[in-house]
């Protein structure tokens, strides 16, 4: 009877989303033209097990708007692919979704609420310890 061996967070996929994520940080800040890509920060990639798809998720700052920016994103793709068919990471090239990270936005709705609430995170600390 064969074995099988049960994917981990750390097998291919992940190890390539990784690479891939330090790359395309570094395409939007030093090779794209557009100054909106500059006040992005990819927070994470997830490669699909097939490595034919890419979903980026970035955050723009605060003062930027996002509309601007997923355009600007959206606009850059074909740049952005051709910067890393260049550099010879895949065999075919994935398919890339930029999205909107929303782990940041929920910590910063529940922050607002703690505030409204009169709960700060020091006294949530303190109550825990």
């Amino acid at each position: 009877m064969r074995h099988v061996k049960h994917r981990t967070p750390t097998g291919r996929p992940h190890r390539v989303a990784e690479l891939l994520r330090e790359r395309l940080a570094l395409i939007l800040l030093h090779k794209c033209a557009d100054p909106r890509l500059k006040e992005v920060t990819l927070t994470e990639v997830e490669m699909s097990p097939d490595l034919r798809q890419a979903k980026v998720f970035y955050v723009a700052r605060e003062n930027v708007d996002r509309d601007q920016v997923q355009i600007a994103l959206d606009k850059a793709l074909g740049f952005i692919k051709a910067e890393v068919a260049r550099e010879n990471l895949f065999r075919l090239m994935p398919e890339f979704f930029f999205l909107p990270d929303p782990g940041l936005d929920r910590a910063a709705k529940l922050e607002k609420l703690f505030k409204e609430a009169g709960i700060t995170t020091n006294s949530i600390k303190k109550h825990d310890s």
